[in-house]
């Protein structure tokens, strides 16, 4: 049943292509080995022609009324609920094939469409790449595919996946992505969001407690990101706050003038020259610098 589709797609292809040339319809049928035939007679050129007639009206009509065949096809599918799935088995393989053979050498065709499908829905590409991968890890195919991507890739473009590498380097890293992905696993959380260590958690309960958050959101009002770094909260879209008792042992020896300093360079250069930084060093201090925060937020 599959290869008669296939075949019937493809026969009607060739007419199509031949009548677009201004072949007439006897030529047609000497060509193709087929019946001239009517309208009503399968497999015929003149039942071909009438196929693509449909086809064009079909695409007028959709053009006119964008709905009728979503909401046609909905009621086809509460009907009779295997109907979408029992078509797409036969013909989906089908005119996956005849897409790849149009598309082949064609990326201004196949770029065309992805805009199309990215201004409808956004996440279209997403969405079908994760639905896809999701299909590969239940089949157990997934880590083989990748690995053939990779090496095809490499073929193709050999520093591709270097290039990508040291871009993606750039913008995420590692350093930063092992602290969230640490973060992730932290024992240490409070309404949702997880913290380095337990006195950065008693710091946001406390601001909490004195009305300067609402709630702790990760990216936002906590750990928000600034260049290849974060600031621990950001308070109220008004000011910043670390909470970093300066390192006196290790690699890197600092003061709480030095790490000042360092944070608000990181502040300054990143187009946040207005906006205070406070510093809790010791979580002692912490009811003195809540009063401080209370007293510029109020400010400003």
């Amino acid at each position: 049943m599959r290869n008669k589709c296939s075949n019937h797609m493809k026969t009607r292809n060739l007419v199509e292509n031949y009548l677009k040339n201004n072949v007439c319809i006897e030529k047609i049928s000497e060509k193709l080995s087929i019946p001239i035939g009517t309208r009503f007679v399968k497999m015929s050129v003149k039942w071909y022609k009438y196929c693509l007639v449909a086809r064009e009206n079909q695409k007028k009509a959709i053009e006119k009324h964008p709905d009728l065949y979503s909401k046609a096809g909905k009621l086809a599918q509460k009907k009779h609920p295997w109907l979408g799935k029992k078509l797409g088995k036969k013909y989906g393989p089908i005119q996956g094939k005849l897409n790849a053979e149009r598309l082949r050498g064609n990326s201004d065709y196949f770029s065309m469409m992805a805009k199309k499908l990215h201004k409808i829905s956004p996440d279209h590409s997403k969405n079908n790449m994760k639905k896809a991968h999701e299909t590969m890890k239940k089949l157990g195919k997934f880590n083989e595919h990748q690995r053939h991507a990779a090496l095809k890739c490499k073929e193709k473009h050999p520093n591709q996946l270097k290039e990508m590498s040291k871009i993606a380097h750039k913008k995420y890293p590692l350093a930063l992505l092992a602290l969230e992905s640490r973060r992730k696993n932290s024992p240490y959380e409070f309404m949702g969001c997880s913290f380095d260590s337990n006195q950065e958690r008693i710091v946001c309960k406390q601001f909490i407690k004195e009305g300067l958050i609402h709630k702790p959101l990760e990216k936002i009002n906590v750990h928000f990101r600034i260049g290849r770094s974060h600031i621990d909260f950001f308070i109220q879209d008004k000011l910043f706050v670390e909470f970093h008792p300066p390192r006196k042992f290790g690699r890197v020896i600092e003061s709480e003038e030095s790490y000042f300093k360092e944070r608000r360079n990181l502040l300054d250069n990143n187009g946040f020259v207005n906006y205070p930084l406070i510093i809790i060093y010791n979580i002692k201090e912490i009811d003195t610098k809540i009063v401080k925060i209370k007293t510029i937020v109020q400010s400003l």
